[in-house]
């Protein structure tokens, strides 16, 4: 039975950290004025950082199997569902002992969501720059785990989440590491 409350429980916390954020806010957003929000010098493109879109893209091509097989030994079939507005991809530890962190690893693409719209689930909202992409970090002690916004566009973000980890730097270290690797270079740069 513990194995089983083990399992279930970074379930229920992911799904908790992720509809924390599922706030939208009417309007336009407008920079912050903040340096690190600057556009990334890489960028080729001359035309606007508000230009991007995310509708294009699909969560399970931004986070795959094969990207997330070094953070854990297996994984259960990715999760691919919409989920407070979000169109979600998770992967979720296969524990097999009661020792095993249950973590569920995963995207959120928020196509009507812009970065300023992250929600403080409990440890405040930092700016967090991706590659030279806007970015912003929440996490939670309760329930544990980490997210790391990504801008795209004026209007859009995509979220790269870990949960059910023992520590809050161990998700938010494993999260800074998906959106820098794997997930940011997948996204429109302008």
């Amino acid at each position: 039975m513990k194995l089983l409350a083990r399992a279930i429980l970074p379930l229920a916390a992911g799904a908790f950290l992720l509809a924390g954020c599922t706030t939208t806010q009417a309007g336009t957003a407008s920079p912050v004025g903040s340096e690190s929000a600057a556009p990334s010098s890489e960028s080729s493109s001359s035309a606007s950082p508000g230009g991007a879109s995310t509708a294009s893209l699909q969560p399970c091509t931004l986070l795959t199997s094969a990207d997330i097989s070094g953070y854990a030994s297996s994984f259960e079939p990715a999760n691919e569902r919409k989920l407070g507005g979000a169109r979600v991809c998770s992967y979720q530890h296969k524990v097999t002992d009661a020792s095993e962190e249950g973590m569920i690893l995963g995207v959120a693409i928020r196509d009507n969501a812009p970065l300023d719209s992250v929600n403080d689930t409990g440890n405040g909202v930092k700016d967090l720059p991706v590659n030279g992409r806007a970015a912003k970090e929440a996490s939670s002690d309760a329930p544990l785990g980490c997210t790391v916004a990504l801008g795209v566009g004026d209007k859009s973000r995509v979220d790269v989440n870990a949960t059910g980890l023992k520590t809050v730097a161990k998700a938010c270290q494993i999260a800074e590491d998906m959106a820098t690797k794997i997930v940011e270079p997948k996204l429109p740069k302008a």
